[in-house]
C-alpha cells in the first residue's frame, strides 16, 4: 500500500520537449517490414519448394522440356505468392495495436490543462481523465474520484477495476489499483495521473513485442520433415542409379544421367504442393460458409489435430456481460427499485455492475427517475455506494459485509448474512442493498432490502460446444482472469473439469509448467501466463487451439498451433490478427465445427500425401527394376513421362481426395498423435507401391516377351501405371477397406478417376497428343492388363493392409 502524494503540476514545456527527444513518440514500434524479395526468398528457403525449383530448372535446361518446367516453376511461383500474402497478413497484429491507442489525452503543461496528441505525451506527463476518455499512456493515480476503467482487453475480466491514489502498483494487472493502463477505457468517475510509460514500454507495448515472429503450425512442420525427406530420397536415388549404372557398364553416359534425373524427378512428388494448397483453399471457402474464417491454411489441419483448446473465458463461453443470476428478496422492500435508484449506469451505458442492475430492475418496471439530493458514488475504499432520494431515502448499494453491518440487527439481516457464502460459492458477484429514511449518508441502522448475484452469462452454446468436444478427445482448459472462484462455478455450468483450479499469482516455482499443464481452469492470470500455458501444452506434445477475443489474448493466439479469435461483440481487431482462424459469431460451438471440417480436411490431406508418395516410390521401384531386368531399355519411363504423371494426372484426382467426405463423423475419429507419416503410415505406402510396382513390372514384362518395341513397352508401362493409380486413390481414402463406402461414394474422386483415365486413353490413342508424350499405340492386350492391374490394385492392398 502507498501513501496518496499529490498530483505535480505538472511538465514544463521546455522539459515535456526533452522528454519527448529521450523516450520517442508515444507510439507502438513499428518493425522494419522486409521486402519483397526477401520475403519471397524465406518461402523459397523452404525444402519443398527447393525441390520444385531444382526439378523445374532441370527440366528446362538439362531435358529442354519447356511446357513441363514451366508449368513446375508455375506451381513454384503460386505456392510463394500464396506463402507471401499470408505472412503480410500476420503482420497487421502489431499494426491493428496502434488503432487501441488515444488519439488525444488531456495534460497539464506549463501550469495549464491542455489537450495534446496522445503521441506526445512523455513519462512524467501529468493526465486528466474522466469516465468515456481512453487513457494515453500507463499512469500512476495520483488523485481519483469513484475512478474505474474498463481492462478486460488486458486483463481479461469482465468487471470495471476500481481506481484509486495511492494503490497497488504490482502483482498482477487486475490488482493493480493505483495504476492506469494505456488503451484502457475510463467508465466511471475522474482522476489525475502521473505517465510513467509510453510506447513499447507500456503494457500494450510488451503485447505488441510478444506478436513478433511466425510460429508454424503441424502441418507445415509435418510438410517440411516430407520435402526434407523426398530430398534426400531424390538425391540419393538418382545417384545410386548412376553408381549402378556405370558398375554394370554397357550403358552410355548421356542415357545414364538422363536415368538419374528421371528417378529424382519420379521421387519429387511435384503435385503434392498445389494439390495440398487447393485442398485447404477449398476447405477454408467451406469453412467460411460455416462461420469460420481461416486467416492461414496450414491452421485447417491444425484445428482438425487439436488435442486440447485453451478456452478464454470472458466472450468465448460468456458473453462478456454481466447479468442478474439469482436475488434475495427482504418481504416488504422493492429490491428492484432500490437498485433502479442507487444507480449510475443510462441508456446501457456506465459500469457493468450498474447496467446489469438497470437492466434487471427495468426488466421489474423499476426506473431511475428519482430526483437525487446527494450521492455519494462507489468507492473502492468504502465498498458502497450510497444516494438520498425525496422522502427522505437514503439507498445503499455495496459488499454484502459493508451494506449489512450498517443495518440494524435482526432476523432479515441475519438471513440475508447466510445467503451471502452460498451465493459466493456458485462464484456470482454478490451485492447488498439497504433503505433507511434518513438523509444522512453516512447512517447506521438502516433497513436490509435483498441481495442480488450477478454473473456473465453463460453462452447458451457453450456446455454443448464443451460437451462436443470432449466427445472428440479433446481436453478443454478455462483460462481466464477473473477470480478462481467465479471460474470455477463457470467451468462447472459449461461442463468444464475444473480442478486443479490453479491461480497465476501461485505458479511461481521449478513446477510452473507441469502445474500448467495439470490445470483444469486457470484463473487471474496475464498475458505472460497464457503464453507460457501454451508452450507448456506445446511441449507436452499437445496440439494446442487458444481462442479469444481480446488484446490480452494475443501474444497466445499467436503462438499456439492454431489460434482462434471469436468475433463477438467484445472481439477485438488485434485478436482477430494476430489469430489463424476467426470465429465470426463468437461462438464455441462454432469451433466445434471447425473442428469437426478440420478433421475431415486432416484425412483427406493424409490420403493425398499417401496416395501421391505410394505412386512415387511406385515409380522409384520400376525405374530401379528396369536398370537389372531390362539394361537394353535403361530406363521403362523417361523424364517426360514422369513429370506427365506427377504434374497432370497426380493433380487431378489428389485435388479431389482433398474435398472429398470422410467417412462417418469426422469428430469422433482422433487424428493419430505420430504425425501424417508415421513409421506404419509409412511401412502401408511402401506396401501399396510394391504392389503397383510389381504389377507394372510384370505387364512391361509381358510386353517385352511379345517382341513389342521400347515405345510400345513403355507406353504399357506409362498406361498399367496410371490405371493402377488411379484405383490406388480409393485405397488411400479408406480407413480400413477400399470400398467399405461403395465406390460411388464421392463423387468429386469418382469424376477424377474417371476424367484422368480418359485423359491418358486420349493421348494414347491420337497420334499426334502421344508423339508429343513418347507414346504409341499399343493392342487390346495391352489395354487389357492395364486395366486388369487397375482391378487387383485395391484388393492386393486391402491384403497386406489386413495382414499389418
Amino acid at each position: 500500500m502507498h501513501a496518496p502524494t499529490p498530483a505535480p503540476p505538472g511538465l514544463a514545456d521546455d522539459e515535456a520537449a526533452r522528454l519527448l527527444s529521450v523516450h520517442g513518440r508515444n507510439e507502438l514500434p513499428e518493425a522494419k517490414r522486409p521486402s519483397l524479395t526477401a520475403r519471397a526468398a524465406r518461402q523459397l528457403a523452404d525444402p519443398l519448394s527447393v525441390l520444385l525449383l531444382i526439378a523445374g530448372l532441370v527440366t528446362l535446361a538439362v531435358l529442354r522440356e519447356v511446357p513441363e518446367g514451366s508449368a513446375i516453376l508455375a506451381i513454384l511461383l503460386v505456392n510463394v505468392i500464396i506463402g507471401v500474402t499470408q505472412e503480410v497478413k500476420a503482420e497487421q497484429a502489431v499494426r491493428a495495436l496502434r488503432t487501441l491507442t488515444a488519439p488525444m489525452a488531456k495534460v497539464r503543461r506549463g501550469g495549464a490543462v491542455r489537450r495534446i496528441a496522445a503521441a506526445e505525451v512523455v513519462p512524467g506527463d501529468v493526465i486528466e481523465v474522466a469516465a468515456g476518455d481512453r487513457v494515453p499512456a500507463d499512469a500512476r493515480v495520483a488523485e481519483a474520484a469513484s475512478l474505474a476503467a474498463n481492462e478486460s482487453m488486458l486483463t481479461g475480466e469482465s468487471r470495471s477495476a476500481g481506481k484509486r491514489a495511492g494503490g497497488h502498483a504490482g502483482g498482477p494487472l487486475g490488482d493493480r489499483d493505483g495504476e492506469l493502463f494505456s488503451g484502457t477505457m475510463v467508465v466511471r468517475g475522474s482522476g489525475v495521473a502521473v505517465v510513467t510509460a509510453t510506447g513499447a514500454r507500456t503494457q500494450m507495448g510488451a503485447i505488441a513485442s510478444a506478436l513478433q515472429g511466425h510460429v508454424k503450425g503441424p502441418l507445415e512442420v509435418e510438410l517440411a520433415r516430407v520435402s526434407r525427406r523426398i530430398g534426400v530420397l531424390a538425391v540419393v536415388a538418382g545417384v545410386v542409379m548412376v553408381v549402378l549404372g556405370f558398375t554394370r557398364g554397357g550403358i552410355e553416359p548421356f542415357e545414364l544421367v538422363l536415368a538419374g534425373v528421371a528417378l529424382a524427378i519420379a521421387a519429387v512428388p511435384e503435385s503434392m504442393a498445389a494439390a495440398v494448397t487447393t485442398a485447404l483453399a477449398l476447405g477454408s471457402q467451406r469453412m467460411a460458409g460455416l462461420g469460420v474464417i481461416v486467416r492461414r491454411l496450414s491452421a485447417i489441419q491444425a484445428l482438425g489435430a487439436t488435442t486440447v483448446i485453451a478456452s478464454d473465458k470472458t466472450g468465448t463461453l460468456t458473453t462478456g456481460r454481466l447479468a442478474v443470476a439469482d436475488h434475495v428478496l427482504t418481504p416488504g422492500a422493492d429490491l428492484w427499485r432500490a437498485a433502479a435508484r442507487c444507480n449510475d449506469a443510462r441508456d446501457g451505458l456506465g459500469d457493468a455492475v450498474d447496467v446489469a442492475l438497470l437492466t434487471a430492475a427495468a426488466d421489474h418496471g423499476a426506473r431511475p427517475d428519482e430526483p437525487r439530493s446527494a450521492t455519494r458514488p462507489f468507492d473502492a475504499d468504502t465498498r458502497s455506494m450510497a444516494v438520498v432520494t425525496p422522502g427522505p431515502v437514503l439507498t445503499v448499494k455495496g459488499a454484502p459485509e459493508v451494506v449489512l453491518a450498517r443495518c440494524s440487527p435482526g432476523p432479515e439481516a441475519d438471513r440475508l448474512a447466510g445467503a451471502v457464502p452460498e451465493l459466493a460459492r456458485r462464484g456470482l458477484r454478490v451485492l447488498a442493498l439497504a433503505e433507511g429514511d434518513t438523509a444522512d449518508l453516512d447512517a447506521t441502522g438502516l433497513r436490509p432490502v435483498g441481495l442480488v448475484g450477478l454473473s456473465d452469462e453463460i453462452r447458451p452454446s457453450a456446455g454443448q460446444a464443451v460437451a462436443d468436444a470432449r466427445r472428440g478427445g479433446i481436453r478443454v482448459i478455462m483460462v481466464t482472469g477473473d477470480h478462481a472462484d467465479t471460474a470455477r462455478a463457470v467451468a462447472e455450468e459449461v461442463g468444464i473439469e475444473p480442478e486443479p483450479v490453479v491461480t497465476g499469482a501461485g505458479l511461481d516455482g521449478a513446477d510452473r509448467a507441469d502445474r500448467l499443464r495439470e490445470a483444469g481452469v486457470l484463473a487471474r492470470v496475464d498475458p505472460a501466463t497464457k503464453l507460457d500455458l501454451v508452450h507448456a501444452l506445446r511441449e507436452g506434445g499437445e496440439i494446442v487451439a487458444m481462442t479469444g477475443d481480446g488484446v490480452n489474448d494475443a501474444p497466445a493466439l499467436r503462438h499456439a498451433d492454431v489460434g482462434v479469435a471469436m468475433a463477438g461483440e467484445e472481439g477485438t481487431d488485434v485478436a482477430r490478427e494476430a489469430a489463424a482462424v476467426v470465429v465470426t459469431n463468437g461462438e464455441l460451438g462454432t469451433i466445434v465445427t471447425g473442428v469437426r471440417e478440420g478433421r475431415r480436411l486432416h484425412h483427406n490431406v493424409a490420403s493425398m500425401i499417401g496416395y501421391l508418395l505410394a505412386g512415387n516410390l511406385a515409380e522409384i521401384f520400376l525405374v530401379l527394376v528396369g536398370l537389372f531386368l531390362w539394361p537394353d531399355l535403361v530406363i521403362p519411363l523417361l523424364p517426360v513421362h514422369l513429370l506427365w504423371i506427377n504434374l497432370v494426372l497426380d493433380g487431378i484426382p489428389a485435388i479431389a481426395l482433398g474435398v472429398d467426405r470422410a467417412p462417418g463423423d469426422p469428430l469422433a475419429t482422433t487424428p493419430a498423435r505420430d504425425g501424417l507419416l508415421s513409421r506404419r503410415v509409412l511401412a502401408r505406402i511402401g506396401a501399396r507401391s510394391l504392389v503397383v510396382g510389381l504389377l507394372v513390372v510384370a505387364a512391361v514384362e509381358v510386353a517385352r516377351r511379345l517382341g513389342w518395341d521400347d515405345t510400345m513397352v513403355r507406353t504399357q508401362a506409362v498406361l498399367t501405371l496410371v490405371f493402377a493409380r488411379l484405383t490406388l486413390a480409393y485405397v488411400a481414402r479408406a480407413r480400413r477397406w477400399t470400398f467399405e463406402r461403395g465406390w460411388w461414394h464421392g463423387k468429386a474422386v469418382l469424376l477424377a478417376v474417371i476424367g484422368t483415365a480418359a485423359l491418358q486413353t486420349l493421348v494414347t490413342l491420337v497420334p499426334p497428343l502421344g508423339a508429343m508424350l513418347a507414346l504409341t499405340g499399343i493392342p487390346p492386350l495391352g489395354w487389357a492388363m492395364a486395366a486388369g492391374a487397375a482391378v487387383l490394385t485395391p484388393p492386393l492392398c486391402d491384403l497386406v493392409r489386413q495382414r499389418r
